[in-house]
């Protein structure tokens, strides 16, 4: 199948979230006199990791992530400390800490002017635009899509329906989604009708057409 359109989420597909929410949360701890180690980290990304989850359930709205990680996080370690302030701390930090996914650069240059090229992401608004310009990244999209400003959010069909209505006309069988995450692109994918491209390493799944582990894998897909 030759696909003429790429729709990409942005983290841990394009840009290395992992490594970026690392130092960020690194910096933001430090910055407030609590230690950084391994057990908080982990106790942290379990925290925002369920939060996320949840958000894609439709059980709390975005704004409840970032008022509750921190404080659930404080109060597991038995700290004091401002969590409003400890987040939008952490935000900035997430701004400037840019890590790119491996041959992301390779990637996108190999499709640029070949497909048309969409990034699709639930992520923060400003966080976003602020990573996609200072990485360089937001030059090659033909058109960046934000949960935020759509009301609405992946996986949910309203997201993408949304989406073909503003680069359409669309032959969604010509169309790949590609991300990282089975429960927000690949069932997106599933929920929008269009074949999906998970970045990463399941044994099966059937929300998933293809399974790499590495960018250029993806570049034989697209014919």
């Amino acid at each position: 199948m030759a696909y003429t359109i790429l729709l990409t989420d942005i983290d841990n597909t394009l840009l290395d979230f992992i490594a970026g929410s690392h130092a960020a949360l690194r910096e933001t701890l430090e910055a407030h006199g609590i230690p950084f180690t391994q057990e908080r980290l982990h106790q942290y990304l379990t925290i925002n990791a369920s939060l996320w989850e949840a958000y894609e359930r439709g059980d709390i709205p975005k704004e409840a992530i970032y008022l509750t990680r921190f404080r659930r996080l404080f109060e597991a370690l038995g700290v004091e400390a401002d969590p409003a302030s400890v987040n939008r701390r952490y935000m900035e930090g997430l701004r400037s800490n840019i890590f790119f996914m491996p041959h992301c650069m390779e990637f996108l240059d190999a499709v640029r002017g070949k497909v048309k090229l969409y990034a699709v992401t639930n992520g923060d608004t400003l966080t976003q635009e602020v990573r996609l310009k200072n990485s360089g990244i937001g030059a090659y999209f033909d058109g960046v899509f934000i949960s935020e400003q759509m009301g609405c959010k992946k996986p949910e069909k309203a997201f993408f329906d949304q989406v073909f209505a503003a680069i359409g006309p669309v032959d969604q069988k010509s169309c790949l989604l590609l991300g990282d995450s089975l429960t927000s692109d690949m069932q997106g994918g599933r929920n929008a009708g269009v074949d999906t491209c998970l970045l990463g390493h399941v044994e099966s799944d059937p929300r998933c057409d293809y399974v790499v582990g590495d960018l250029l894998e993806v570049l034989p897909l697209l014919g």
